[in-house]
């Protein structure tokens, strides 16, 4: 079942045009129970909608490179010898069967189905009698990760069975779901699902997506009951409290332990809840979660979160494990899923940024191999290896998703969201057939031309969505200016009776933006060209490294660049219509060559967003820009260059240890003169240095791979103990001036933990670490 060949960009996009007219339309499965809330607009079958510019090259290439050539018998390894190689190693399959089947739906390969139906079945026979379909053994079932693997396996068949009409796996489903029931809940004798797994029980309680769309598609009342359980289980002491902490406090840092792919997973189970039952409660908080992530904690490219976790206001740091896949997929279902529900176009901007960013430039330019973590800048990590890899099967899913979402209808007619070359085979609420072809090079440009295929004797509205980046739009009907009008919903609508052959011109203002960076980005500027983040990256300048000081931006006024498209040279053309921008300081003399982020680093070249212009700012923590690193993972995901004494960075995993540190590397070397280091946290338990046998000392690196030298020690810390922390509560700031600057390449705070009350272990803590140039 494996091609024999790897489709090249040119055979992907000869394939997407292909499956235009490859496949019959699908119906898919009804719901018993239908929603309480209508959609605004329809989530399309995928064999609706066929792109074949830009993104539907990407989307064939999805289906032809990664999908349908990865090996199943790795996926289903874990279940058919337990344990896996992980603990999550049995999340990947039901990913899997959901992109897979979403992909075979728009293209209708009949290899891809061919390995669908295999894999499913094969999956079904590795379940256990009383209903366990996970990767456990016996003795440590219902831990870590093992709910969270069986609502991949629901997700994956149920979407398997509404496609492709195959009920067989349902009664597997059910015994999955009876067992579930079964197991958790707040009755005697049943377990609390929230100490099941981790991230205060998001991961567990994230099953709720699944049971809910369980529910709708066999009526089973029980079914509904879990899910009003897990909503309770939510808001018990040691619950994440999502609901009521999303409704009061309105921010997703304080949510739960602020773990963004968990709580994503679990807010897009709530949407299809609210969807369902209709209670107002939900929807707001989940509306407040967005309008958070949007104007607080989202980076330009679509994505949120670093170190997996949530962070205060406007932190922003762009390496540290900065762009995890599995988030940047799950930020996509949760704008689907607002789309859907409320028609507004709002969530079509944040989908166009994400997918034509951070999505693409995620999964590699031939579509083989995704990245775990995409940061905004440093080198892109491919891989095709699932091994310790969760997001290489989430990338997949948003990729296949796009298709449900681009273009669709709603109660007045059409809705065109995301512009891509391809057609749309659309009906209309009433029934009535309606055809798009879309012609357009966009985003290189904004000329975008559809013409309307229809026998319809009536009018209807087609909504264009005009970008929330573009000043100025023109649109046209067969050549003719025409009147328009934006709705409450944020759409430009065409209101008329179409014809038969019809031509929209659309004509998007598509240009070079210049955004000055602010907080942990002070003193750099990024360039945009329409919908697109542009980036410096190292092969299409001919460099080896961003890094190199011609990168920085000369002169101290962004107002003097000239950023001028060129055609992209054939050793780094990625897609047609490929564009390359030449920035120039005076319009004359280049300073450097952009791509778009979603190319950037294609050949594992660096890569760099934010770019440097004018001179440093004095007095600014050089750490700002390292990727941090303590001796233990801890239990706290604060972070220690977040210009934050409030969140704190510890190392408490219930161990002794005879040393922690605190470090942060650097890119690229930096001159340093003075060091800060901050106190994080006390607890009854420890959380501060035990300075009886010496005070914690600072230590550097000289170069990235070079040993760790003693540089200081910190002379002004408290004399400790492994039991008293000596006045010690937390955000005490101690400073070490040095006699004369050093060169760095990494540095760190190390020293013995302390214990507290409980001498059977011990751990520090840090709320910030920072170093500067200047002596005050």
């Amino acid at each position: 079942m494996k091609r024999p060949i790897l489709f090249s960009i040119a055979n992907a996009l000869a394939f997407a045009v292909f499956a235009q007219g490859a496949s019959a339309a699908i119906s898919p499965l009804p719901d018993k129970i239908m929603p309480v809330i209508v959609d605004r607009q329809d989530s399309q079958v995928p064999d609706r909608v066929h792109l074949t510019g830009w993104v539907g090259t990407r989307m064939a290439l999805n289906e032809s490179n990664r999908l349908a050539r990865l090996d199943v018998d790795r996926l289903l390894e874990g279940y058919r010898h337990r344990p896996g190689r992980q603990t999550w190693d049995g999340e990947h399959v039901g990913k899997w069967l959901h992109a897979a089947t979403l992909a075979w739906v728009n293209t209708g390969d009949p290899l891809l189905r061919q390995k669908l139906d295999f894999v499913a079945a094969e999956l079904v026979k590795c379940q256990l009698p009383d209903g366990y379909l996970g990767t456990y053994l016996e003795k440590d079932r219902w831990t870590d990760w093992d709910v969270w693997a069986h609502k991949y396996n629901l997700i994956g068949l149920t979407t398997y069975m509404r496609y492709t009409g195959n009920l067989a796996p349902m009664p597997a489903c059910r015994r999955m779901a009876d067992l579930l029931c079964r197991s958790f809940g707040d009755q005697p004798g049943q377990r609390d699902i929230i100490t099941t797994g981790f991230h205060t029980g998001m991961a567990s309680t994230s099953v709720l997506e699944p049971m809910v769309l369980l529910y709708r598609m066999t009526g089973e009342p029980r079914y509904l009951d879990f899910c009003k359980y897990i909503l309770r289980s939510w808001e018990q002491p040691d619950g994440p409290k999502i609901i009521s902490t999303l409704l009061t406090t309105k921010r997703v840092d304080q949510v739960g332990d602020a773990k963004a792919y968990e709580m994503l997973s679990c807010l897009n189970g709530a949407l299809e809840y609210y969807r369902t039952v209709g209670d107002p409660k939900i929807f707001q908080a989940c509306l407040n979660a967005w309008k958070d992530i949007v104007d607080n904690r989202l980076y330009p490219t679509g994505t949120a979160s670093y170190r997996e976790h949530f962070h205060g206001d406007f932190d922003f740091p762009n390496i540290n494990d900065v762009g995890e896949t599995c988030v940047t997929v799950t930020w996509l279902q949760c704008n689907a899923q607002l789309l859907r529900l409320t028609g507004e176009k709002r969530f079509a901007d944040q989908l166009e940024k994400t997918v034509l960013n951070q999505l693409m430039g995620a999964q590699s330019c031939d579509g083989t191999q995704w990245g775990y973590y995409v940061q905004m800048e440093g080198t892109k990590p491919y891989t095709n290896n699932l091994d310790g890899n969760c997001c290489l099967s989430s990338g997949p899913r948003g990729v296949a998703l796009v298709a449900t979402f681009a273009l669709t209808t709603d109660a007045d007619g059409v809705v065109v969201n995301l512009y891509d070359a391809g057609t749309a085979q659309l009906n209309l609420r009433d029934g009535t057939a309606v055809a798009l072809a879309t012609q357009t090079q966009y985003p290189d440009n904004g000329d975008i031309e559809v013409t309307v295929t229809t026998a319809a004797q009536k009018p209807f509205a087609i909504k264009l969505r005009i970008p929330g980046w573009c000043e100025k739009a023109g649109v046209q009907v067969n050549g003719k200016d025409v009147k328009t009008k934006t709705g409450a919903d944020g759409y430009l609508a065409v209101q008329r009776r179409w014809r038969d052959q019809d031509k929209i011109q659309l004509h998007l203002k598509v240009g070079p933006r210049i955004v000055v960076g602010d907080h942990k980005n002070e003193g750099k500027l990024a360039v945009f060209y329409g919908p697109l983040v542009l980036a410096a990256d190292a092969a299409a300048s001919g460099k080896q490294t961003v890094a190199a000081p011609d990168f920085s931006i000369p002169g101290a006024d962004p107002k003097q660049l000239r950023i001028t498209p060129e055609t992209m040279p054939d050793k780094v053309d990625y897609w047609p219509g490929a564009k390359i921008f030449d920035v120039a300081d005076d319009g004359t003399n280049l300073a450097m060559r952009l791509v778009p982020f979603a190319d950037a680093g294609a050949t594992r070249a660096d890569y760099q967003i934010w770019l440097p212009f004018g001179p440093s700012r004095a007095g600014r923590n050089i750490l700002l820009d390292g990727v941090e690193a303590r001796s233990r993972r801890g239990s706290v995901g604060g972070s220690i260059i977040d210009d934050n004494l409030q969140s704190a960075a510890v190392t408490f995993n219930g161990k002794a240890a005879k040393q922690d540190w605190f470090a942060v590397s650097l890119r690229r070397p930096a001159v340093i003169s003075r060091i800060v280091f901050a106190h994080g946290r006390t607890f009854h338990d420890g959380g501060w240095f035990d300075a009886s046998a010496g005070k914690p000392r600072v230590q550097i690196k000289s170069t990235k791979d070079g040993p760790w030298q003693d540089l200081c020690e910190i002379k002004d810390y408290p004399a400790t103990t492994a039991t008293d922390p000596a006045g010690l509560t937390g955000g005490e700031c101690f400073t070490c001036q040095l006699e004369k600057p050093v060169e760095i390449a990494a540095i760190r705070v190390i020293g013995k933990p302390a214990c507290g009350d409980n001498p059977q272990q011990a751990f520090a803590s840090c709320a910030e670490l920072e170093a500067f140039n200047t002596t005050r």
